[in-house]
């Protein structure tokens, strides 16, 4: 296996040749401008010097000739001068041209020397200027070849340094090439999606931890594919199984993904729809390509706002039946809106029960009515005659007890068998329940402090306004209420109280009862329940809960009981949302279902 250089060490090594460019550069600048700073000035020092002596010449010379005009030296220390100035001109020699001028000075000065007449100084005085001459003219040339060879230094150091910048720049694109395309061709096979458990074609690393990140990324991308298989496995049997179970629910079921597709439909729900499943897999609800007429009801009553239970009528087999439809909401663990399920479950039988119950209520409440009256008026006329002894009127007050109980039971069945036959609609408006609460508990406060039991209300956390019949809402609470404060023992708090939570209002009723045995709690809330609730008598109960919970439903909500720390907890749920147009006939209907 070839051993690949760390990415540090290919960083290293770059910056290490970056370094090495840039001091090499610094290092020929350094002697560029020593060169063209140092030598020129030497040399132009030189010339200086050369045209020193010439002056020293002169002055030789003028000195012998004029020589009543200096000091006295002599001739011979005059002609020394002369010479010791002339030897230093000629071991001072720049220019090209300066030895044939000193030269042409030296001959100048031997004719001068031997004739002293004014044609042999002239002649030695031109030749000094000459000297003079050529010296200024190399000490200027060579001052502008100085300045000439600075700024081509200058120039030549730009040039370099902007090349090293180049060079730097190339070396630095090639390390983060080097690093970078390996990741960007990783990056483009990631965009196109590659399917789980496919080989991917990554590039050749260039460093060696570019080949640990792909080695790496590559065993993860095995691994993923290996759970992906398993996953997909494990979702296709749990996806054989929920078949099973749909298609052996007796409901007719139909499940819609959030976008109002279908997604899964039952064998039944297609056998009422008239269309087989491929025709309705993936099609929008509400733009199927059927006319058929119990499509067309479904489409009315399947919807997202569906609150409760609701019910339609059907076709099957060429007869009417009637179904409760029911929603559910699905959820993804991500989204709340995962899509819905409805379930349709056929109650045609179960409503011809119910209605031969109400008319045999009704029959059986008016064939009592009579009689219990007359029994009572029989009753109530014995116990006005003065004649009775003791044992025939502990007799006649058990015959008017009796007859005051029986007249309660037929009352309590006219109810019930009113409003199922009747199918009375809610009268909905705004109600202040906070505000109204402590109307409707006025009448209990009396027989609470009669009872020696404690009532408290809370309504601090309740809505301000929310949509109920307050009549029938009324009797809800006082029917809970006054069978919480017979429950409750001398002593003992009875704690109404309001609360508002997720879109709901909450009233819940607390006591501390015995509460409702085990064997009644699951069937409570169902008419004709007989046995011991919350410490009463043995006898009839339910009829009132019975009640209570159709007219909670009615409103699109609950009623609930439980049993926690020692209290017992009767706890209505009403959403604030609830349209106006409720009736008590769909609740009614459901209560079976």
């Amino acid at each position: 296996m070839t051993v690949l250089p760390t990415l540090q060490k290919n960083i290293r090594r770059a910056f290490g040749r970056l370094m090495l460019l840039f001091g090499c550069l610094g290092a020929l600048l350094v002697l560029a401008f020593f060169i063209a700073g140092r030598l020129p000035t030497l040399l132009v020092r030189m010339n200086y010097d050369s045209i020193a002596y010439v002056r020293q010449m002169e002055e030789a010379v003028f000195a012998l000739r004029l020589p009543e005009q200096h000091v006295p030296h002599g001739h011979q220390g005059r002609e020394a001068a002369f010479d010791e100035a002339l030897a230093r001109a000629s071991a001072n020699v720049t220019e090209p041209d300066e030895p044939q001028a000193i030269e042409a000075v030296r001959n100048a000065w031997d004719q001068f020397r031997e004739s002293r007449d004014d044609e042999s100084y002239a002649h030695l005085h031109t030749a000094l200027v000459h000297l003079v001459d050529v010296n200024e003219r190399g000490m200027f040339r060579r001052l502008d070849r100085s300045n000439l060879y600075r700024n081509l230094t200058l120039a030549g150091a730009v040039v370099v340094f902007l090349a090293g910048t180049l060079w730097a720049m190339f070396l630095a694109d090639a390390v983060s090439m080097r690093l970078s395309h390996p990741l960007r061709r990783m990056a483009e096979l990631l965009k196109d999606r590659p399917p789980l458990g496919t080989r991917l074609h990554l590039p050749a690393p260039q460093t060696l931890e570019v080949r640990i990140l792909f080695d790496e990324f590559e065993r993860q991308w095995t691994r993923l594919g290996e759970l992906d298989t398993v996953n997909l496995n494990r979702l296709l049997r749990e996806k054989r199984k929920l078949e099973v179970i749909l298609e052996s629910a007796d409901d007719a079921i139909i499940v819609m993904d959030n976008t109002g597709c279908v997604a899964h439909v039952s064998r039944s729900m297609t056998t009422l729809l008239g269309m087989p499943e491929h025709e309705l897999l993936g099609q929008p609800w509400h733009d199927l390509s059927t006319m058929d007429e119990n499509y067309l009801a479904l489409r009315g009553i399947l919807r997202d706002d569906l609150v409760g239970k609701g019910e339609v009528e059907l076709t099957c087999n060429g007869e009417p039946r009637v179904f409760i439809v029911r929603r559910r909401s699905l959820h993804d663990g991500v989204r709340t809106d995962g899509g819905q399920v409805f379930l349709l479950g056929d109650v045609t039988e179960k409503k011809r029960r119910e209605s031969l119950r109400s008319e045999m209520m009704d029959w059986i409440s008016h064939e009592l009515k009579t009689p219990v009256q007359s029994l009572g008026l029989a009753a109530e006329l014995l116990g006005r005659q003065d004649t009775q002894d003791d044992d025939m009127r502990l007799l006649v007050d058990t015959i008017r007890e009796d007859a005051v109980r029986l007249r309660t039971v037929s009352r309590q069945f006219m109810d019930i068998a009113r409003m199922r036959v009747d199918m009375l609609r809610l009268e909905r408006r705004d109600v202040d329940m906070a505000q109204r609460l402590g109307a409707w508990l006025t009448p209990f406060r009396l027989l609470a402090r009669e009872k020696g039991v404690g009532m408290e209300v809370d309504v601090r956390q309740a809505p301000a306004v929310v949509s109920v019949d307050e009549d029938r809402f009324s009797w809800v609470v006082s029917n809970l209420v006054a069978n919480s404060l017979q429950a409750s023992p001398r002593n003992t708090t009875l704690t109404v109280r309001l609360t508002e939570a997720s879109g709901d209002l909450t009233l819940t009723v607390e006591d501390e009862g015995p509460g409702v045995p085990r064997e009644l709690e699951e069937r409570m809330f169902e008419p004709y329940s007989h046995g011991r609730a919350a410490g009463t008598k043995l006898g009839l109960v339910g009829l009132g809960l019975a009640i209570s919970r159709t007219i909670v439903e009615a409103h699109g909500g609950r009623l609930a009981y439980e049993r926690r720390d020692g209290r017992s907890l009767f706890t209505v749920h009403i959403p604030q949302g609830t349209p106006h147009g409720a009736t008590l006939a769909t609740s009614l209907q459901q209560e079976g279902a």
